[in-house]
């Protein structure tokens, strides 16, 4: 199954969303983009759609430091930008976004200038790194995740993650 099987919305974080349009969203992505959540973006049709839909949600970089300030949380900025890989310590293996994974260590792409230096309420850590203390985060109650680096491009281990999130959302075998 490719992205093209799945039926889906891309929203552009500066675009308003039209409800009466969207008749349900079942699973939410906040992907990554310069700046950060404090500078002048218009993340208003995320915010909308965190507050009003008790979905699957992953963020990614600035969709996971956006997750954060969003249950208050800070952002700081790094001494350097990253951009590079950068090993991970994976704190939780029963969590169900980690299943198949072997290792508690995991390379992920980076490429950010933020961080957010402690975990925002209701959250947990599920892994770290030498550079940021909250790589990836969970809601305690909620499948709400938060990835500071890119899954994604990160290797054999990032897509299972992907393929886990996706899972969760009721779409088996979709990555």
């Amino acid at each position: 199954m490719d992205d093209k099987d799945i039926p889906h919305l891309i929203i552009d974080h500066n675009e308003q969303i039209d409800f009466p349009r969207i008749p349900e969203i079942t699973r939410l992505m906040i992907s990554g983009g310069k700046g950060n959540p404090y500078e002048p973006l218009n993340l208003t049709a995320n915010y909308v759609a965190m507050m009003n839909f008790n979905v699957p949600t992953v963020g990614f970089c600035l969709g996971h430091e956006f997750i954060a300030v969003l249950y208050q949380a800070k952002v700081k900025r790094l001494p350097e930008y990253q951009n590079k890989k950068q090993r991970l310590i994976l704190t939780d293996m029963d969590d169900p976004i980690f299943s198949g994974i072997a290792q508690p260590e995991f390379v992920i792409q980076k490429k950010h200038q933020f961080h957010i230096p402690t975990c925002p309420k209701d959250f947990k850590i599920i892994a770290h790194s030498e550079v940021c203390p909250v790589e990836i985060i969970r809601h305690v109650e909620k499948p709400i995740y938060g990835f500071q680096g890119h899954p994604g491009v990160s290797g054999k281990d990032g897509l299972l993650m992907m393929s886990n999130f996706l899972k969760m959302c009721g779409l088996e075998g979709a990555a």
